[in-house]
């Protein structure tokens, strides 16, 4: 069986969600879209604004309405990304959230759907790019790939079929259609270029399945065949995948198991652990800052690989640099956007932290199962006077095995909805989400908009 027939089968019979499942997704819907919110009010989505016409009844959160399915999808998924608040996915070795959910609300919200269609949607959407990310992420990642963008657009394709309720041969063509659209390079990172690679697969997503229903053909082994989507990226031979691979879709959800994680920071994924592990030393030792001579933090190369500015000069940059990330918490500073800036960065106590803050390459994190990502961090502090402490994370705060509380993801969320719409509505909004299934995608998007 060609790798798309597998996943369109999937996707027109998705396998049934049980509580633990569908209390998941609206969690991981929930904390994008506050994300979402907030990022709207930056200026790499006010640029992007200024080339998207008015042509449609999409909304582009915290913004407004009249949008095209695919305008908003870009702008949603440039604006949920580009805080790198979304959450993440150890399986897609990415983001798995925001890839897909701009693609599902746009359209979403031009089909009149209802929350439940949304919810299904995001399942079938998320499994397809995280069970594709366990076949090739790690691969994609070593190539210099955004496996956010490139599994993503594949799985914002598959949750739009199946929302569209497009019939097998129309999903097949969409997903070979959605394996010519992937493309974001890590170089990249640390540039709005990067937020860019999530809107263009969100977008491309609905393009795809709007190509497919009026009935463009692909090749049925786009993915898996000999000049398809897995050599052509990863330069590997995954083919033919056996049947219990197939059989696995949604046996269980991957949002379930390994499950996804909940970002407490708003930098890359990889500065995570690390900055865990450092909390954790200073809870039982009260480090002080003039006291440390040296924090070194040993962490696989996959992690290092993404870590490309650690002594950052620009917000986006700080994004990348756990140095910066210690510094704010050592200097009692809120790890929000808002101190992503070269006053901060500037600032002679951040400074210092940053420059004591050495990365080094633990072997020994590498090529570990994929449900550990990009692996471990091991964290070792030597202050001024000799003495020394050090641990590890194995996973960081917000991994289900370290999950933050719902009142905890309230208050991120509320953080990031206020100071766009206002605490009430923020609330609102809050709670419309927490009832997912018992509303619609335009009454969800209205509410993402100031009065």
């Amino acid at each position: 069986m060609a790798m798309i027939e597998g996943l369109a089968q999937f996707i027109q019979h998705p396998a049934s969600m049980d509580r633990k499942v569908r209390e998941l997704c609206i969690r991981s819907i929930l904390d994008t879209m506050g994300a979402m919110v907030l990022g709207s009010r930056t200026p790499v989505v006010n640029r992007a604004l200024k080339l998207m016409p008015l042509s449609g009844r999409a909304t582009v959160a915290g913004v407004g309405q009249g949008f095209g399915a695919r305008d908003a999808a870009f702008l949603n998924g440039v604006s949920g990304h580009e805080l790198e608040l979304d959450d993440t996915s150890s399986s897609n070795l990415g983001h798995p959230t925001v890839a897909v959910l701009p693609t599902l609300l746009a359209l979403g919200e031009e089909q009149d759907c209802s929350g439940a269609d949304l919810l299904q949607a995001f399942a079938v959407a998320t499994e397809v790019e995280c069970k594709l990310g366990r076949v090739c992420a790690r691969a994609l990642h070593e190539r210099g790939w955004h496996a956010s963008s490139v599994t993503g657009v594949v799985g914002a394709a598959a949750g739009a079929a199946y929302l569209l309720g497009l019939n097998r041969e129309q999903i097949e063509n969409c997903l070979g259609l959605a394996a010519s659209m992937a493309s974001g390079v890590r170089e990249n990172f640390g540039t709005d270029a990067k937020s860019v690679h999530i809107g263009k697969a969100a977008a491309d997503g609905v393009l795809a399945a709007l190509l497919a229903r009026e009935g463009y053909t692909a090749s049925h082994t786009a993915l898996d065949g000999k000049e398809g989507y897995l050599y052509e990226y990863t330069g590997q031979r995954f083919a033919p995948l056996p049947g219990e691979w197939y059989r696995g879709l949604g046996q269980p959800y991957d949002i379930a198991s390994p499950g996804f994680a909940i970002k407490q920071y708003p930098s890359c994924s990889s500065t995570h652990r690390a900055v865990d592990a450092f909390v954790d030393l200073d809870r039982a030792h009260h480090l002080q800052a003039e006291d440390i001579a040296e924090i070194r933090v040993e962490l696989s190369a996959a992690a290092l690989r993404e870590l490309v500015t650690p002594d950052p000069k620009t917000g986006d940059e700080a994004k990348f640099s756990v140095g910066f990330q210690i510094a704010l918490y050592l200097t009692g500073r809120d790890n929000m956007p808002a101190n992503y800036a070269p006053a901060i960065i500037f600032r002679p106590e951040i400074q210092h932290i940053i420059g004591v803050t050495r990365l080094y390459h633990a072997e020994r994190y590498d090529g570990l199962p994929v449900d550990m990502g990009v692996g471990p961090a091991f964290v070792s502090v030597t202050l001024r006077d000799g003495r020394e402490y050090h641990t590890e994370r194995i996973y960081p705060v917000g991994h289900l095995t370290d999950p933050i509380s719902d009142r905890a993801l309230e208050e991120k969320f509320l953080r990031c909805t206020a100071p766009v719409l206002g605490e009430a509505r923020g609330q609102d909004l809050y709670r419309m989400l927490r009832d997912l299934e018992c509303t619609s995608v335009a009454a969800l998007m209205r509410q993402t908009l100031p009065i």
